[in-house]
This record gives C-alpha cells, sequence and structure tokens, in this order.
C-alpha cells in the first residue's frame, strides 16, 4: 500500500468531480425529458446518476470535513454550511414549481373559457396544485424524502436533497463519535446496510424485476439508497489515500462496465445494483484529475455544467411543465431534436441565473454565519 496525496486544483477543488457532477445533472433531466430522447440507454437509465452525485458527495464531504469535525463548534459550523448549500435553492425552486404548475392550470382554463379546449389532450387537464400543511412543514424541515410521504411531493427531484442533508447529519455523528478504524468499519456497516435495503425495496416492494427501473428508489427507501452510495464515496475517498490508481486503465474499467450495464439494464435489470460500485470506481480514478477522463471533465464546457449542476438539478422539473406539452405533440426526429436542445440551453441559461442570484450569494451568507473561516483541503461545491 503506498500513501497518495490528492492533486486538487488551484481552487481548491477536484476539477473532475465538478465535471462529473455537471454530466450527472444532464443526463438526470434528460431522463425526466424522456420521448425520443430514450432512444439512448445512459438517458433511460439517466436516473441513476443520481447515485453519481451521493458517491461524489461522500468522498468531497469526507475529505473536506472528516479531520475537522471534532467538537461542537465544528458541528456548528457544518451543519449551517451544509444547510445553507442546500436549502436556499430547495426553496426558491419548490416555491417556482408550485407557482408554474398553477400558472399553466390557470392558463388552461382561460383557453378553454375562450373556446380553445380542443387543443388539448385529456392528460392536459389537472387541477391546482395547493401544498398541504405536512407537505410546507417537512420541505422546510427538509424531511419530506425521509419516507415519511407514499409519494414524491412538490419539487419531485427534492427527495434527494432531503435525503443527503440528513446523510450530513449521519456522518457528522460518526465523525464525532468514532476515530480511526472504528470509524471506517462504521462508514463500511452504513454503506452495506443502505444498499441492501435498497435492493430489499426494489425487489419486494416496488417488484421492479417487472416494474423495471429497479434503482430508483426515492421517496420511501430514498434515504437508504443515499446513505448506501454516500458512504460509500467516503469509504473511497479512504481508499484513495492509501492505493496508487494507473488513472487511464481504472478508467476504460468503469466507463466499459457503466457502458455494458446501459446496455444490458433492461434485460437483466439486476444489474443496476451494481452501479454505485462502479460509480464509486470512476470517482476513485478521477480523484487525483489525472486520465483521460479527468481530462475531458475539466474542460471549459463540463466545469460550467458543473458549477451549475445544482441548478440544472432543481430547476429542470420547472422547465419540464412547459416543456412537456410540446415534446408530447412534436413528430419527428428532427423536430424532437430541436426541442432537446431547446430545453437544455433554456436549462443551462435558467441554472446560470440561480446560480448567480440563488445559490452563490446565499452559500456565502451562510458561510459567514458559519463562521469558521478555515478552508477544506479539498472543497466543492457539493
Amino acid at each position: 500500500m503506498h500513501q497518495n496525496t490528492l492533486s486538487p486544483s488551484s481552487s481548491g477543488t477536484i476539477a473532475s468531480f465538478e465535471g462529473g457532477r455537471g454530466l450527472a445533472a444532464l443526463f438526470v433531466a434528460l431522463f425526466h425529458f424522456g420521448h425520443d430522447a430514450n432512444a439512448l440507454s445512459v438517458v433511460r437509465n439517466g436516473y441513476l446518476f443520481v447515485d453519481l452525485f451521493f458517491v461524489i458527495s461522500g468522498f468531497v464531504i469526507c475529505s473536506a470535513y472528516s479531520n475537522r469535525l471534532e467538537t461542537a463548534g465544528s458541528l456548528r459550523s457544518f451543519m449551517i454550511r451544509r444547510f445553507g448549500r442546500l436549502f436556499p435553492l430547495l426553496v426558491f425552486s419548490t416555491v417556482l414549481y408550485v407557482l408554474a404548475k398553477n400558472l399553466l392550470v390557470w392558463a388552461k382554463q382561460a383557453a378553454i373559457e375562450r373556446g380553445y379546449g380542443g387543443q388539448f389532450e385529456r392528460s392536459d387537464f389537472a387541477g391546482y396544485l395547493v401544498p398541504d400543511f405536512g407537505e410546507i412543514v417537512s420541505t422546510l424541515t427538509l424531511t419530506h424524502g425521509m419516507g415519511i410521504f407514499d409519494r414524491l411531493i412538490l419539487n419531485p427531484v427534492s427527495w434527494s436533497i432531503s435525503t443527503e442533508f440528513y446523510a450530513y447529519v449521519l456522518f457528522a455523528a460518526v465523525c464525532l463519535a468514532f476515530r480511526g478504524g472504528a470509524r471506517l468499519a462504521v462508514y463500511a456497516v452504513l454503506s452495506a446496510s443502505g444498499l441492501a435495503a435498497t435492493i430489499w425495496a426494489a425487489l419486494h416492494v416496488h417488484d421492479c424485476l417487472q416494474a423495471g427501473k429497479c434503482f430508483d428508489i426515492t421517496y420511501d427507501f430514498g434515504f437508504a439508497r443515499c446513505v448506501g452510495s454516500f458512504f460509500l464515496g467516503a469509504l473511497t475517498y479512504h481508499f484513495s489515500r492509501q492505493v496508487r490508481l494507473k488513472a487511464n486503465a481504472l478508467q476504460v474499467i468503469g466507463l466499459a462496465g457503466l457502458v455494458a450495464l446501459f446496455l444490458v439494464a433492461e434485460a437483466w435489470p439486476m444489474l443496476v445494483f451494481a452501479s454505485p460500485l462502479l460509480f464509486a470506481l470512476l470517482v476513485f480514478s478521477v480523484s487525483r484529475d489525472t486520465g483521460f477522463a479527468a481530462a475531458v471533465l475539466k474542460s471549459r464546457p463540463f466545469q460550467v455544467l458543473g458549477q451549475r449542476s445544482y441548478s440544472v438539478y432543481m430547476m429542470h422539473p420547472i422547465l419540464m411543465i412547459f416543456v412537456e406539452p410540446f415534446a408530447r405533440r412534436t413528430q419527428g426526429t428532427v423536430l424532437m431534436a430541436v426541442v432537446v436542445v431547446a430545453y437544455v440551453a433554456t436549462l443551462l441559461l435558467v441554472s446560470g441565473w440561480t446560480y448567480r442570484f440563488i445559490e452563490d450569494p446565499l452559500r456565502k451568507w451562510f458561510n459567514r454565519i458559519a463562521g469558521d473561516r478555515r478552508q477544506p483541503r479539498v472543497a466543492m461545491q457539493s
């Protein structure tokens, strides 16, 4: 075993992770777009990239905070920073989602009153979305993805933000309670338990062998899914510090495995249970920002996409409210390609605005409240 040193960029980030997170957000957005984009197996299985988010997050949070969470003061700073990273855009996007849903309902009703009802399909007619008290409180406390509802509520992708926040809480508790090898053992138990619970839920609760999408576990056992992949990322970080890696070889193996999984996922649905392990391998392979895959992910387009990845992830369901009626009526591959390009371009534009005016300033504001000005050795906007 050889001691390894991570090589973050001059900004203190592992640039490959930034680009990887951006790519993951884009695939999730395309997965929810569906339609002709589903001709690509990577898009049909785009929901799996949520686990890449979790693995990267576990790696980064562990690298940045595992040696800093030692006192009540450090815990306070950590939780304020994590809350400030997730909460502002969560609330903003949720409010905007509700407003957008209701605006569309109002517009449809106005069109019907003016004699244009024939333009709409039956599926276009939906009532106003009015959040109840439980949905509001659970969103404000970030508990709405913790298995307390029997469905996804409000902004449908926000379940993962809820589970990730409480994965942070669990991580902090483990760091305060355990040291050294005992801590790593707890990471391993949590990861194995979370993944096992997710697989059990997929097979026995969701009957995924019949329904498909065997790792698409969200509102009920989503926390188990998050914990499994998050602590797998934490273990990957510790592994990366001890083992020399051959970046190019591992990246070829990881990408080939992921492509093969996407190609056979429909025929062999249980194979998707291996996706967190493949993502962990890829995260490990680019963790020193070397290799051909890292070179691509460090390029300017992927870095911009990565910077906006949280906004891409949280804002695309809002955009889909308006895009879906057009996509459903679009005929022909060329026209559908135009709709997809317009969807992605608009999403990148909107996410740039929300990053600039919501994410970044409010994250910095919460960081000032946190007061701990020591910078993590390896940090990301995770």
